[in-house]
């Protein structure tokens, strides 16, 4: 579908736009969640602190992954598909679609695969409570050793998929660390985009709605 949303945008409706989107992707994420592997035998604390603590990053390889075949572009919706000048709208958002872009550069250099990119995707959800001393932003897990045998399956379901890749085994652990390592990268934005997101909440900005106001809450709360 054509973009419906009226342009030129102003930091007002670029932010807007952005939450009810980052509102309604929520909803799917946790959808999602629970169709990965072991994730609802899970106690309730536990995927609370996990989606709490990585429900940025999954946006983001969600948003990475989008717009993986149009260069310069992030396709944050059909109908939301913005560049970086549009987002320079937003004071410091510029340089988080920077950040973005390059990482969607990088994977479309590694020729990112939808099975590489579906275990990305559920590491950075079962990572995110692995080190909650770090960050202090989580409270730590009920079960971690269950979370970290989720994890070593999914790593391991990754390195599966890379062996059937055809790539020499040298390569293989080559291409193995150059996607894991990306992943420290959305971290980071997540991080900026966090910051981002509650300076905007402190200018009473944007409505943000009850679901995202409630994570972006926990997050300060606990960091």
């Amino acid at each position: 579908s054509k973009q419906k949303h009226s342009r030129p945008y102003t930091e007002v409706t670029m932010m807007t736009l952005l939450t009810n989107l980052a509102d309604k992707e929520l909803v799917h994420m946790i959808a999602w969640a629970k169709k990965v592997p072991g994730f609802q035998e899970l106690t309730l604390h536990d995927q609370v602190q996990l989606l709490e603590s990585s429900w940025l990053e999954v946006l983001i390889i969600g948003l990475v992954w989008r717009s993986i075949h149009s260069p310069g572009k992030l396709l944050f919706a059909q109908d939301l598909i913005l560049d970086r000048n549009e987002g320079s709208c937003v004071e410091g958002m510029a340089e988080i679609f920077d950040m973005i872009l390059a990482t969607v550069a990088r994977f479309r250099a590694l020729k990112l695969q939808s099975e590489e990119f579906v275990c990305l995707k559920a590491i950075i959800l079962l990572n995110s409570g692995a080190f909650p001393f770090c960050t202090s932003s989580v409270e730590p897990l009920n079960d971690s050793f269950t979370v970290q045998c989720m994890l070593d399956k999914i790593t391991d379901t990754l390195i599966y998929y890379i062996s059937k890749s055809g790539l020499a085994v040298q390569q293989q652990s080559r291409r193995q660390a150059q996607l894991l390592l990306l992943l420290s990268h959305i971290r980071h934005m997540s991080n900026k985009g966090m910051e981002h997101l509650y300076s905007m909440k402190c200018k009473n900005m944007v409505p943000l709605y009850d679901l995202l106001l409630e994570l972006l809450d926990a997050h300060r709360l606990h960091s």
